[in-house]
């Protein structure tokens, strides 16, 4: 039914925010006293202590955040920023981050920066100024490295999770894995599968983790004397599209390779596809291995073979290295947390195991 002609919608009602002069009114004492209380402070008389607590708990009291922070100088607060939510990895890392966070009394803010360079000066200059955070976990977008100096010459402390460029330099706290020693495992485990025409497609050559992946896969073809054939090496962006073009352009190249190795698993997906279409059986044809060990990757046929990242622990080491400079412990500057072997059926080495 509709509201009677000429009839006005009362407006709604919001609640008004509980205060210490209310506790105070209803205690029958000062505000200082309900303050020195709330404060846990010891010249109050554990009865009146006991008593404001449970009249402050009855009327919904909430302390202010501002107020907190400006008693104490922490607001028990982290921020973590992020390039974009379609990294199948990210969850991992937020779970670690957050239950780290959790256990110790943190919250954490998440500030995506989809916007590009647009959203990483707003972080950096607008938002975190304005907000009170004791620290800031980075899951680094290429351009972010130059504005990271700013927030750490204002004091906040900065951890970087899976960092893209090369910063060793600047000597910014780090959480990585070992994408050097994973590459090399992963291209020796082919070549001891009897590969010796073993193709890799990178990410961004720009990047440090590519540079890194790439530099594995080198060490372990030089240690095992098969030559590196740089018309074997095709060029992606981590995304499955890329890894597509990279087969279809070796493929039309007529160069033979026996083995792939994308550097990244959502590559692998693309680039399987392609050779599926080609008519190319992985892995009788063409072995197949990625890195990361993306969900998806377990329920491809055949299974992939990768390189598990260890993205939990990541997210939960970033987590506490940031509370431990937030609360002027010392830490370790960089960290990195060892990747492992999956094997599975698209190297053509059978069913499933780690190593």
């Amino acid at each position: 039914m509709g509201s009677r002609e000429g009839e006005r919608k009362k407006p709604l009602q919001t609640r008004r925010r509980v205060t210490i002069d209310d506790i105070a009114r209803h205690a029958g004492v000062t505000k200082t006293t309900v303050s020195r209380a709330l404060n846990d402070r010891p010249d109050v008389n554990p009865e009146t202590r006991d008593r404001i607590a449970e009249i402050a708990e009855r009327l919904g009291y909430v302390p202010s955040a501002t107020a907190k922070v400006l008693r104490t100088g922490r607001s028990h607060s982290m921020g973590m920023a992020l390039p974009s939510f379609n990294w199948p990895g990210i969850l991992e890392i937020l779970r670690g981050v957050s239950d780290v966070l959790d256990g110790l009394g943190y919250q954490v803010t998440l500030f995506p920066l989809t916007r590009g360079e647009e959203a990483e000066r707003d972080l950096v200059f607008r938002v975190m100024p304005s907000m009170p955070m004791d620290g800031l976990i980075l899951i680094l977008p290429p351009g972010m490295l130059r504005y990271v100096g700013e927030m750490a010459s204002r004091g906040v402390p900065v951890v970087l999770i899976d960092d893209r460029v090369e910063h060793r330099d600047r000597d910014f706290p780090s959480v990585g894995t070992t994408n050097v020693t994973g590459a090399q495992v992963i291209t020796r485990h082919l070549l001891q599968l009897g590969r010796r025409r073993i193709a890799i497609v990178t990410g961004p050559r720009e990047q440090d983790v590519s540079k890194n992946r790439l530099r594995g896969y080198r060490m372990a073809l030089e240690e095992a004397g098969v030559p590196f054939r740089e018309e074997l090496v095709a060029g992606g962006n981590f995304e499955p599209p890329s890894g597509s073009a990279a087969v279809e352009s070796l493929l039309a190249s007529g160069l033979r390779f026996d083995a792939l190795f994308a550097s990244n698993d959502q590559m692998a997906l693309g680039a399987l596809r392609a050779l599926h279409a080609a008519g190319v059986c992985v892995p009788d044809d063409v072995a197949l291995a990625g890195f990361d060990d993306d969900p998806a990757g377990r329920f491809t046929i055949p299974a992939l073979t990768t390189v598990h990242q260890p993205l939990y622990e990541m997210g939960s080491a970033a987590a506490r290295t940031v509370v431990a400079a937030a609360e002027g412990q010392p830490i370790e500057r960089h960290i990195e947390i060892p990747a492992r072997l999956v094997v599975r059926e698209s190297c053509g080495a059978g069913g499933e195991r780690s190593r």
